[in-house]
């Protein structure tokens, strides 16, 4: 096949995914038709079947190419394997989740979907993408608790603790918490979830004479939040 015509084609279908990516993520899977994807992206629902035999192949792209921007930065890969001290991983560890939430909400609605309408087939596609984030950060809680840095935690439990609560709660926080409780910006939330961590896991909570906020304020000053999640705009994927 001609170089031309592969491009073509590429182009193509990355125009379907990106429009089955916006429709999915804001209708879910069985209220999004081939024909309005195929109406979205510019094509005849022909072309969407050329390129993706089955609505469900379409679904399990679209959800891929947001699913591939989830990776942690180099700098923060090599802070949690050189095991650095709990009080400056965590706010590392929570920016990176706080700002895939703020700043990926598509990725975060497919990944709900892929979990609650298309159980089949999820698990291999999650875990292709899923156990690289989470797998760093597992290992380090668990080296944390024993050598005592944390408390006596199952660090699995433990890391999925801190993703559900980041996901959990700023869907839901507006419906169950008053308006004082609400984090309303990303370095807001960042604290907030520092906070709660470094007491809930951490043997004391505070450094003596230094409160949490300290600490994260100073954290953010060698860039442990703008450092954690490695840039990736939608026009490059």
């Amino acid at each position: 096949m001609p170089v031309s015509k592969v491009q073509n084609t590429n182009v193509t279908a990355n125009r379907i995914v990106e429009a089955a990516v916006q429709l999915f993520s804001r209708q879910g899977f069985a209220a999004s038709s081939t024909h309005e994807i195929a109406r979205l992206a510019g094509v005849s629902e022909v072309t969407v079947f050329r390129h993706f035999p089955r609505k469900r192949d379409l679904f399990w792209a679209a959800t891929e190419s947001r699913l591939r921007r989830l990776r942690i930065s180099k700098e923060l890969r090599l802070r949690l394997e050189s095991d650095e001290n709990p009080r400056t991983a965590l706010p590392g560890i929570l920016a990176l989740l706080v700002e895939t939430v703020h700043h990926q909400p598509e990725t975060i609605r497919l990944l709900y979907l892929s979990l609650f309408e298309l159980d089949h087939g999820a698990e291999r596609v999650l875990r292709k993408h899923l156990v690289p984030l989470f797998q760093p950060v597992r290992e380090y809680l668990s080296r944390c608790v024993s050598k005592g840095l944390i408390r006596d935690v199952e660090p699995g439990l433990a890391a999925l603790g801190l993703a559900a609560l980041v996901a959990a709660h700023q869907g839901l926080q507006s419906v169950l918490m008053d308006g004082t409780s609400l984090c309303v910006s990303v370095d807001d939330a960042i604290m907030t979830y520092t906070e709660f961590w470094t007491k809930a896991l951490l043997p004391e909570h505070v450094l003596p004479g230094v409160g949490v906020s300290e600490v994260c304020l100073e954290g953010s000053r060698h860039q442990w939040r703008r450092d954690s999640v490695q840039p990736h705009s939608s026009k490059t994927l």
